[in-house]
């Protein structure tokens, strides 16, 4: 063995920092565009971002396009821990138990639920375990009805003994025997209760009425504005047109005067640092137009497939995957996935997401049937589950042999139950009534 040194000639491709930005470009939404180039204003001296037409158009708009725009503003609601601290005054606490309360109020999740540990609580406040039970006892008397739980069951029991007529029986069930019961082992709970299957049933009736995360109804989070960055419209001839939203995008330019007032020091140092910037303001803007125009092809190749979508809505999604559109455009897979992620169309029933009009295909049961897609199956899947006799609730398989029999679709009862458990149906023995109402 001898060491030896050769020259040797290779081409790769390497990530540049430009095409890494582009890259990034085309993954943003509209929103974070924004953000991105406001960032880049403020490390290029010579880059201009002119006021949004969006304020212009808005104003000129008539009622009708106002509306779309506001449909777009997610609604903000009081936050559940400003509601339970609302309701403090009224209780006349002193300053040691408001703050105990409050630190509680704070602990709790989204959900309404407290997650931590009574004892750490204590600990972290230096208090005795009594003195934060009775906090959070005071929480749980607190609406809505079920906050301060600790689990599922104690929220449900927490709003049995709030109901106007307490039931007896749901209480000592939810409280001794609820694992028996969600798992529905009825028979077995029937016979060490001594009661018949019907009061069970009456129980199971009431308990759904009730809510399993009393928080849902607040939020945590400020409203957002969903922007789309396409827009499809279908002309008076019953084409279908495809422009970005230009709008809402701002314009970049190049501040000649800036430069000019500073081109007229001759130093080598400012001329390089106009040219990198100049060279940078180019291929932004390069970088936006591509991003642009992948976005319109993506979309005109969606339009193309999903024609019936766009007229009936998206029960009359066809299957469609990526890897597809990536083969007719002559792009790469990950380029279609990162340019439709967080992106939003304008569609005549409603600003949707990009990815709702991809879906994988489901192979028909008759050779001169087209595949069905996922979403379609699963809404057949939902249809037959909701006609269904509850005293007697389809199985997997009978719901694979109804989609074959009816639909011609041939699909597993695995898939079938994959596709029910994405749908939050539960199975076919949690979902059975033993007496018909």
């Amino acid at each position: 063995m001898r060491a030896e040194l050769w020259q040797e000639q290779r081409l790769k491709l390497s990530l540049t920092k430009e095409l890494t930005q582009a890259i990034e470009l085309l993954q943003y939404s509209a929103v974070e565009l924004q953000s991105f180039l406001y960032e880049q204003s403020l490390d290029n001296p010579f880059l201009e971002i002119r006021d949004y037409r969006l304020k212009r158009s808005y104003r000129d708009s008539s009622d009708k396009e106002k509306q779309r725009w506001i449909e777009n503003i997610s609604t903000h609601s009081e936050t559940l821990s400003l509601h339970l601290i609302a309701q403090l005054p009224a209780l006349s606490l002193s300053e040691r138990e408001e703050r105990v309360v409050r630190y509680m109020i704070a602990s709790l999740d989204e959900d309404g639920y407290l997650r931590v540990e009574i004892e750490e609580i204590a600990a972290r406040l230096a208090i005795s375990k009594q003195e934060a039970e009775k906090a959070l006892q005071i929480i749980q008397s607190l609406e809505p009805a079920g906050v301060g739980a600790r689990s599922l069951q104690e929220c449900l029991y927490l709003q049995l003994k709030r109901l106007p007529h307490r039931d007896e029986l749901a209480e000592q069930i939810v409280q001794h025997h609820f694992s028996l019961f969600v798992e529905k082992a009825w028979k077995t709970l029937a016979k060490q209760l001594d009661i018949d299957i019907a009061s069970l049933q009456r129980v199971w009736d009431l308990i759904r009425t009730l809510e399993p995360r009393p928080g849902i109804h607040y939020t945590k989070e400020m409203p957002h504005f969903i922007v789309p960055d396409l827009i499809i419209e279908r002309s008076d001839e019953g084409d279908w047109r495809i422009f970005c939203n230009d709008d809402v995008h701002p314009e970049l330019a190049w501040n000649r005067a800036y430069e000019q007032k500073i081109s007229g020091y001759r130093d080598g140092q400012v001329q390089s640092f106009i040219k990198d910037k100049y060279r940078q303001f180019l291929w932004l803007t390069k970088s936006l137009e591509q991003r642009k125009q992948t976005l319109l092809n993506i979309m005109h190749v969606i339009v193309d497939k999903q024609k019936q979508c766009l007229e009936a809505g998206f029960a009359a999604l066809k299957p469609l995957t990526m890897r597809e559109v990536a083969e007719e455009l002559g792009i790469h897979e990950s380029t279609v996935s990162r340019a439709v992620k967080n992106k939003y169309v304008q569609t005549p029933f409603g600003t949707v997401e990009l990815r709702r009009f991809f879906s994988n295909a489901v192979s028909s049961a008759y050779a001169d049937d087209d595949a069905a897609s996922s979403v379609k199956v699963k809404m057949f899947i939902k249809q037959l589950i909701e006609q269904e006799n509850k005293q007697r609730p389809l199985s997997d398989q009978k719901i694979a042999d109804l989609l074959h029999e009816r639909y011609g679709v041939a699909v597993s009862r695995r898939t079938v139950a994959k596709y029910r458990e994405q749908l939050h149906i539960p199975s076919s023995a949690k979902r059975k009534q033993y007496v018909g109402k």
